[in-house]
């Protein structure tokens, strides 16, 4: 009888130590001054499993993911507790000292930033930032460390990993910079993986291949992962358990079959779903050809190796027409952007635009919506000055203001008290609907777009297609639209052209 209640205790213990969550959140609350910037009663993170959030952009869901890591701006302030790493031995994050938090980040709390040209080091290669990642809690000798690092670099989907590694962050593509982080987020095997937007900057088929990678490493090691998206196809299928939020408050948690349920799904999350773009564009306008790029090609040379950016591409475009720029990550596509905005020289090939040549002299009326917008903006300036500076560059008259400015935040869905804040004190989605209402503001002929509406909630995402098809109704601008978003660029686009290692594979019509 006293074997089986001392093992009857023990069983119990084991259960408890089962249920025992790795991150307990109660009455967090994170303020600017006295506005409540973010809000959660209670969310309990169990070991092993993945959790999703969802929500518009500036919900909040990204300070609570810096809250935890204890990244969060000095001027914000906390209340509630964070408690990690389960009975008896759970630390308290909030309370816990800057020494103790470097231990656990890293190592055993692993982060991927949303916008990973910020996050990474522009002035180190790639393979030194991961070498970084691993020696701060781990020594290793060079030719094991490589091996490690390569692995790393090979389990996130990159297929020349050595390239990779030998590069600096700017000579790889957006999806390539993601993949880094995401390998530099997960080489300690940490307890909790927090990935803000991991993969808003692949094409679907390397997001999906590279989620399923990072879900499968988590659950490999028993680590839990919080994953922070906009694609609710996404974060139904990969996650348990959901929470949405809205304006900083969370509006609904739970298991995700009892969430997306139609009979009892919240307003907010319906609408959510039904915001996702749907249907094509009308035919194409009755309207000259004006812009013509011939065979454009771009080969960039590191050392003895090179890698074929562009070869031979050509296409035209009419007064008014869009086209989707598609392909995998590393495909060219941002490239070609560059060589249009003259930020890239062409090695060969020609871009005319009103027969003038783009190549050569660069005329005023071409714009560009960059791919990351945190590191587009200039950061010393208030949000005002921004929008200001390229008003005051384009009005010929000098009559500027604030009710131009006020206009362009409308015009893409920000709040003119946004308007004093820095870019450091927006959203991901609010920089890029700040970037997108500055291109506007130069009222372009052609506007280029490289995933410009990849950062924004469906919501707003919804909104600035409208917008951008709007705004092309009423003047006649050209879109070049890069995206690995197919319905979206259905749904902004009249034609498409698809590259694969800088060729095109393929090209047509959205009929």
């Amino acid at each position: 009888m006293g074997n089986f209640r001392w093992l009857f205790s023990r069983f119990i213990v084991v259960l408890k130590l089962l249920d025992n969550p790795i991150l307990h959140i109660q009455s967090l609350s994170i303020y600017c001054g006295e506005k409540v910037l973010s809000s959660i009663p209670d969310l309990q993170i169990e070991k092993g499993k993945t959790y999703g959030i969802i929500g518009e952009s500036g919900s909040g869901k990204s300070l609570f993911l810096l809250s935890v890591i204890g990244l969060l701006p000095k001027e914000l302030k906390l209340s509630g507790s964070i408690s990690f790493g389960g009975e008896p031995d759970s630390i308290s994050l909030l309370q816990a000292n800057p020494e103790t938090l470097r231990k656990l980040r890293g190592k055993s709390i692993g982060m991927v930033f949303q916008e990973p040209l910020s996050a990474l080091n522009p002035q180190r290669k790639c393979g030194w930032q991961l070498m970084e990642a691993l020696e701060v809690h781990q020594k290793t000798d060079k030719v094991k460390g490589k091996e490690i690092y390569l692995k790393a670099l090979a389990d996130v989907g990159i297929e020349q990993p050595e390239r990779i590694f030998n590069a600096y962050p700017h000579q790889i593509s957006g999806g390539q910079r993601q993949r880094v982080m995401i390998a530099m987020a997960t080489i300690h095997k940490p307890t909790l993986v927090l990935a803000d937007e991991p993969t808003t900057a692949l094409d679907p088929e390397t997001a999906e291949k590279v989620l399923e990678t990072l879900v499968q490493v988590c659950h490999s090691i028993g680590s839990s992962l919080i994953l922070v998206s906009h694609d609710l196809p996404m974060v139904k299928k990969h996650c348990g358990h959901i929470t949405v939020m809205k304006h900083g408050q969370v509006l609904v948690s739970g298991k995700s079959e009892d969430v997306f349920v139609a009979e009892s799904m919240h307003p907010y999350v319906k609408a959510l779903t039904d915001a996702l773009p749907m249907g094509k564009r009308n035919t194409l306008p009755q309207a000259p050809e004006v812009f013509i790029a011939e065979k454009l090609q771009k080969t960039y040379r590191q050392g003895k190796n090179e890698l074929r950016a562009l070869k031979n591409i050509s296409f035209t475009l009419k007064k008014g027409e869009s086209i989707a720029i598609l392909g995998f990550s590393g495909s060219g596509k941002t490239t070609l952007a560059k060589i249009i905005t003259g930020l890239e020289a062409a090695e060969d090939g020609s871009v005319t635009f009103n027969g003038q040549s783009l190549l050569e002299k660069r005329p005023t009326g071409v714009q560009m919506v960059f791919q990351d917008p945190f590191s587009s903006l200039n950061t010393e300036i208030s949000n005002r000055e921004t929008l200001m500076e390229v008003l005051r560059l384009n009005d010929v008259n000098g009559i500027t203001g604030d009710n131009s400015v006020v206009g362009l935040l409308r015009q893409v869905g920000l709040d003119e008290s946004l308007l004093n804040r820095f870019p450091h004190q927006l959203s991901g989605g609010q920089r890029q609907r700040l970037c997108i209402a500055r291109a506007l503001a130069g009222n372009p002929k052609v506007l280029v777009l490289d995933e410009a509406v990849a950062a924004l909630d469906p919501l707003v995402q919804k909104q600035i297609l409208d917008l951008l098809k709007s705004i092309q109704e009423q003047t006649g601008v050209i879109y070049l639209f890069i995206t690995h978003n197919l319905a979206a660029a259905k749904y902004l686009c009249h034609r498409f052209i698809k590259l694969e290692k800088g060729i095109c594979v393929s090209e047509g019509k959205y009929e």
